[in-house]
Order: structure tokens, then sequence, then C-alpha cells
């Protein structure tokens, strides 16, 4: 599964809302303050757009106006991380929690960075930090973070309970369910690989990547008949996906 994806999904996502989290903790000119957050409403708007000149003409104008806007200091940090300059990235990110610590959004944005550059370890414990903060709206998907963090530090026994923990969040979170499935399989625990992927087909959607799972699992347990079944639904509805190709060499090539 495409786990480091979803966390880089989960910081850009974060653009849309980023206006509503700057630290109530600022001190100094109102009409600067007032300023860096024109500036940097302005440039968050840019960088969703992905204009980055202007994105950065803005963001760095609203740091300078405000240095102690924590939303300011860790927009610069998305800025700078899609610019390519990860140090610079990093600092800002370093520098917008430290003003606002216990923000659950700056802790999963930060999280998320980290993971990326392979720092697992602090950057799962940054999005359990958001996770179990009561004012965050959506801890499951902080939890999922941490369980793709994990799992991309080869630490799968925690990648297995923070995804647990997501789903007693949102029993029926979809990407948690097909990822637990995943999971499961990949430590064949078939049975259980089973009834996750059977929950996740009762509210997710249908795709090359869970129908081939599915051909798997049914592989390992031994019922070649839903095997079979899953797998000309595959040749069907995905003729041209990589699981359909993968699918294809396996039955040229069995075992």
């Amino acid at each position: 599964m495409k786990s480091a994806a979803v966390a880089l999904l989960m910081v850009t996502a974060a653009l849309a809302g980023c206006m509503s989290t700057g630290s109530k903790k600022q001190l100094g000119n109102p009409d600067n303050e007032r300023a860096a957050e024109i500036n940097l409403q302005i440039g968050t708007d840019y960088l969703r757009k992905n204009n980055l000149v202007q994105a950065k003409e803005k963001i760095d104008k609203a740091v300078e106006q405000n240095p102690r806007n924590a939303q300011a200091q860790t927009t610069a940090g998305m800025l700078y991380e899609r610019l390519g300059e990860s140090n610079k990235a990093e600092a800002y990110f370093a520098k917008g929690l430290s003003l606002d610590p216990k923000n659950p959004e700056l802790q999963n944005n930060y999280g998320a960075f980290l993971c990326q550059k392979g720092k697992y370890e602090r950057g799962a414990k940054l999005m359990i930090d958001a996770a179990t903060n009561p004012l965050y709206r959506t801890p499951e998907v902080a939890y999922l973070n941490a369980a793709n963090c994990a799992r991309n530090g080869g630490d799968l026994k925690a990648a297995e309970a923070n995804l647990r923990s997501a789903l007693k969040v949102r029993p029926k979170f979809g990407e948690a369910l097909i990822q637990m499935a995943d999971l499961q399989y990949k430590q064949t625990d078939y049975l259980s690989a089973r009834g996750f992927l059977e929950r996740y087909q009762e509210v997710g959607r249908t795709n090359a990547a869970s129908l081939w799972l599915a051909v798997r699992i049914e592989r390992s347990l031994g019922n070649e008949a839903a095997a079979k079944n899953y797998a000309e639904r595959l040749k069907l509805e995905y003729p041209r996906a990589a699981q359909t190709k993968e699918l294809i060499e396996s039955e040229r090539n069995p075992g």
C-alpha cells in the first residue's frame, strides 16, 4: 500500500484550514500582526494553487512582519519543503511548534514532514500527540498518519496499534480498514486480513489494489473459487492496472 502518500496528503490538506490555528500568544505591533495575517492568507492561497513564486513572497513577508505567528512559521515550512529546502523547512516547522506546542494541527503537520524525511520515531510521536489532544477534530487521521510512519520505519507492531486506535475512534474508516487488511496479510494472519477486507468492502470503494489483495488473501486461505472470482473482476474492471499485471504474472509463474 502506498502509505507514504497518505501522510503527504494530510499535510497538503492542512492548507485549507491554515488560517484558523495561528498562535494567540502573539505580542507586538497590531498593524504588523494584521498585515502578517493578510499576507499569510494570500500566500496560502498561492501555495494551494502551487504558485510558489508568489507564495514565497507573501509567506516570507508574513513571517517577517510577525515572526511569532505559529501558523505563518508552519506554512513557511510547507512552502520550503515544496521548494526542496528541507533544512530550512524543518527549522520553520520546529519554530512554529515551539510557539504553539499544544496545537494538534501543527503537531500533525510537523510529524508528517519528519516521517517523509525518515525521522519515523519523532514523527509518529508528534502525530500521536495530535491524536490524543481532545481538541483535535480528526484524531483517526493522525493515528493513521502515525501508523504509516511506523510502518515505513519498519515497526509493524506500532503500525498495527495505531491503526487499531484509528478504528476505535472511527470503526468504518475505510483507509484504516484496508491498511489493516494489508498489514495482517503481510504478517500471514490471513483470516484476520479477510475480516478487515470484508469490513472495508462494506464502506470503501472497490479498486484494483483491494481486489488484488483479496485474490492473495483467498489464495493463501486455500479458497481458490473466491480467489478466481476476485481475479476475474480485477481483469475485467481494471485491465491496465499494475495489480492486474501482477496477477497475470502470478498466474504464469505460480508459487
